[in-house]
């Protein structure tokens, strides 16, 4: 026979519940969140936390000594972003103020700056300070970071912090990637420089008198080689690699475009004119999506145009053969590279399309045996892309994420890991990184990273982490998917991992479709762990924060508005579906539907049981 449950004692079953927790409250739990790195995106995320996320403690650390990651550290001659400035803007502060439509390092670290400066981000951060290591805790669904503090003449000072959710917002374009030339670093008696660790004591006073070798022919080659030329004595640049050098935006013959002070002084008089012109390249680079599936019109069409392009303005013939590319357009990222073109057919350039294989004590040597005595080696190899973190992330069970992708890094989405709990990265594999608006996608991760943080202290969440098997599964879709594209060609990049040809770094399908994909977390991909064991202990006592506060306070009929009226069956009704709509956009008051008799006797009558149901409300809140 069945014992009878106790269902009038509170506890009885040796179940409590926690009453001073109220749905959807922030209040409802603290949590700490650390953010490593202060880029682009580790920015963003300090402003979208500011602006969306309560009891929430935020702190970002930072290796250098000021914000603007790789805009801090990437100062080589017209370093600068291959993406028009207003186009690389956070629309949250859209700037009249760019110079010009491809605006250079110091422009961008100065836009990046002043943000940080209007909304007081830099309080959040903690500069000079590397990230040495990560550690996952299971136990207090925590981890444990390990930092190194350097504040100069003395030495660092190694700590840790502890936080709830761990942001890795380094960016790919951070650690640089030195060419493995024998004899550059041991055996070569001139300066040897990296693009992205250019020193402050060599400028255009000091390369004026060099013959200078520049390695490379990627995004950070075709930027320095232009800065360089004017001045420098001689260049011999060496190209492995053929080039599509691309027009962004409409921008043809433009790259070198400033915006007049008219221009800025219109931005910045009508925010709708800034919005319009930032809008109308937006959807220029988001519309050229089209072009890179294989055997498609607009793969055909930009193929054509692009080469004729450069035929047009590159004259020598040698020169246009050894920079046309043997794959598709879009394979390697594309550039847009005018100055470029214009520099090398310099009577001071030499183009040589061959490797460099070794360094003697005096220059270089080609792949063609060919000898170049030079002063100043440049290396513009750009970065190591691998995306295996510089430090120990160590997540559930001792899964070390270096360990974890040093054959193939699969991430969930481009965002979070099997196995590292309570993690998110910004620009993770599997991005879209080449698939049109790069702000976009940022700004949607930045908000998925908030929608779980507020999960969290609603729900009081110890952990979760994207499933092995979802992962696997999105992970099989994407290397079925880049079949169709021009990815799968055969051509040396930074988006594939060079000695097998997989495909690590291309989201399946469009800017716009990625922002739309992760709109929402699918819960139902994760594997979600509560510190209650009862997962519906966040219910509570049932009280909402509009319950809490009361109707003089809050809204505790959201259910009806104007947005909610069908405007046929107002119109049926015999209301003015005009008026409803100009209500609606704020143009009359949205108080009451129209100021007629009616509305007022309404308004008397809401004014006439408005006491008793103030009455009613407090015999239920306080009983």
């Amino acid at each position: 026979m069945m014992s009878k449950a106790d269902y009038s004692q509170p506890g009885s079953t040796g179940y409590e519940i926690n009453r001073d927790l109220t749905w959807m409250d922030p209040a409802n739990r603290p949590l700490r969140v650390v953010t490593i790195g202060t880029g682009i995106s580790g920015i963003l995320m300090a402003y979208q936390m500011q602006k969306q996320c309560a009891n929430v403690e935020h702190v970002l650390y930072e290796k250098n000594a000021d914000v603007g990651g790789t805009w801090l550290e990437n100062r080589y001659p017209m370093a600068g972003c291959d993406v028009p400035s207003h186009a690389y803007t956070y629309p949250f502060a859209p700037n009249p103020d760019w110079p010009r439509y491809f605006s250079y390092a110091p422009d961008i670290w100065g836009y990046l700056d002043r943000v940080c400066k209007v909304f007081d981000l830099r309080r959040y951060m903690v500069f000079h300070t590397e990230v040495v290591g990560c550690y996952w805790n299971e136990d207090r669904g925590e981890w444990t970071v390990r930092l190194r503090q350097h504040t100069g003449g003395s030495e660092p000072r190694e700590f840790e912090d502890h936080c709830h959710v761990l942001i890795h917002a380094t960016g790919v374009f951070n650690n640089p990637q030195w060419p493995q030339i024998p004899g550059l670093h041991d055996r070569f008696q001139g300066r040897v420089i990296h693009t992205a660790r250019w020193p402050d004591d060599y400028q255009e006073s000091q390369w004026k008198n060099d013959r200078v070798a520049v390695i490379g022919s990627g995004a950070s080659s075709i930027q320095t080689v232009p800065g360089m030329q004017p001045t420098a004595k001689h260049l011999d640049v060496f190209v492995r690699t053929g080039v599509w050098f691309g027009v962004l935006a409409g921008n043809t013959g433009s790259q070198t475009k400033e915006y007049t002070p008219t221009e800025r002084d219109e931005f910045r008089r009508n925010p709708a004119a800034l919005v319009a012109h930032a809008k109308a390249i937006e959807d220029q680079v988001n519309g050229t999506w089209g072009a890179f599936y294989t055997g498609s019109k607009g793969q055909a069409m930009a193929s054509a145009f692009f080469r004729q392009r450069t035929a047009n303005l590159i004259k020598d013939e040698q020169l246009r053969e050894g920079l046309d590319p043997s794959f598709a357009f879009g394979c390697r990222r594309i550039t847009p590279g005018d100055p470029y073109m214009e520099a090398i057919q310099k009577e001071n350039v030499n183009v040589h399309f061959t490797p460099v294989v070794s360094c003697t004590e005096k220059g270089v040597v080609g792949g063609d045996g060919v000898e170049c005595q030079v002063d100043t080696v440049v290396c513009a190899t750009g970065f190591d892309a691998s995306y295996l973190p510089r430090f120990p992330i160590v997540g559930r069970d001792g899964v070390d994420l270096r360990e974890k992708w040093k054959e193939c890094p699969n991430s969930y989405l481009g965002l979070a890991v099997p196995e590292m709990p309570n993690f998110f990265t910004f620009i993770g594999p599997t991005w879209p990184i080449q698939n049109g608006s790069v702000i976009g996608p940022l700004q949607a991760v930045s908000n998925y990273v908030v929608q779980w943080i507020q999960k969290a202290q609603n729900e009081n969440l110890r952990s979760w982490a994207p499933r092995q098997d979802r992962t696997d599964q999105f992970n099989d879709h994407v290397q079925e998917w880049v079949k169709h594209t021009v990815w799968k060609d055969e051509c040396r990049s930074w988006y594939k991992n060079n000695e097998t040809g997989r495909v690590n770094a291309i989201w399946p399908g469009s800017s716009l479709h990625y922002q739309q994909v992760i709109d929402q977390p699918r819960y139902e991909d994760f594997d979600i762990r509560s510190f209650h064991q009862n997962p519906w202990a966040c219910l509570g006592m049932g009280w909402t924060t509009q319950d809490r506060k009361g109707p003089k306070e809050a809204d505790v009929s959201p259910h009806l508005g104007l947005q909610e009226i069908d405007p046929k069956w107002y119109e049926e009704v015999g209301g003015n579906p005009r008026i409803l709509q100009e209500q609606l956009e704020g143009r009359e008051a949205a108080i009451a539907l129209h100021s007629s008799k009616g509305s007022k006797s309404w308004s008397a009558m809401a004014a006439k049981w408005t006491p008793v149901v103030l009455l009613g409300w407090a015999l239920v809140r306080f009983t």
